[in-house]
């Protein structure tokens, strides 16, 4: 319950504010101008609640749709690689791991889109995430023509034995290279440490002809000469 010393503070406060008002509609200043507002148009569509999301993500993975729109962005950057191979450079494609090489799903939907350190660093040691098929078929076709094939995954250092074991289980079989994050990190954002991945590369030689990503933060800050964005409704890593 209020007591009276603080309900005579409030009464003041109030007071003050309409006074304040009282002043400023009789007496507004010279360079006010007051414009009426349009009533907001109301939604065409209601917002759906979380759970109804969720169930929109299962939907559109399950119905096919997901994997036809990972196709059809891989198979545009193999066209470009296609096109720009050079076998007189020193070539090279980066992969992301997560949602790009490999497919989390039975962890992505077993949390329900969620987040849970514990829950992820089991699944990660176990081993058991496939290919994701496009993935690995512009992969083996970049192997073919002698472009190096190196992973950039936001994964911790420790991770790199299982993560090793997934990628070799799921058919990547002798990458150039495949760069963790330094478990001690304290770089917040992803985007910073792929990029600077990307640039030890370069300065390593390598023209680095396309990378593919299923995160904007997978491709932002350069150092690629072309850039492939996977869909992924289902997480967002900046």
């Amino acid at each position: 319950m209020m007591t009276s010393r603080r309900r005579s503070i409030w009464l003041l406060v109030l007071l003050a504010g309409l006074l304040v008002a009282s002043e400023l509609t009789a007496h507004p200043h010279p360079s006010a101008v007051l414009t009426p507002v349009a009533p907001a148009e109301p939604c065409a569509e209601p917002v759906p609640d979380l759970p109804a999301l969720k169930d929109q993500l299962v939907a559109y993975h399950d119905s096919g749709r997901y994997a036809d729109d990972l196709r059809a962005v891989v198979a545009r950057a193999r066209a470009y690689l296609e096109a720009h191979l050079d076998p007189a450079r020193k070539q090279a494609i980066v992969l992301d791991v997560d949602e790009t090489s490999l497919s989390n799903w039975p962890e992505i939907v077993g949390v329900r889109f969620g987040y849970e350190r514990a829950s992820w660093n089991r699944w990660v040691e176990r081993a058991e995430a496939l290919a994701i098929g496009p993935t690995l078929e512009l992969y083996n076709f970049a192997k073919a023509n002698g472009v190096a094939v190196f992973f950039i995954t936001g994964r911790r250092e420790h991770q790199r034995a299982a993560t090793a074991r997934n990628l070799a289980a799921a058919g990547y079989a002798d990458w150039d290279g495949l760069t963790l994050k330094p478990d001690d990190s304290d770089v917040a954002f992803a985007a910073i440490y792929k990029a600077a991945a990307r640039k030890r590369l370069v300065e390593q030689g390598y023209q680095i002809v396309l990378t593919l990503g299923d995160q904007q933060s997978d491709l932002s800050g350069g150092f690629a000469d072309a850039t492939f964005k996977l869909p992924n409704p289902f997480y967002r890593v900046p």
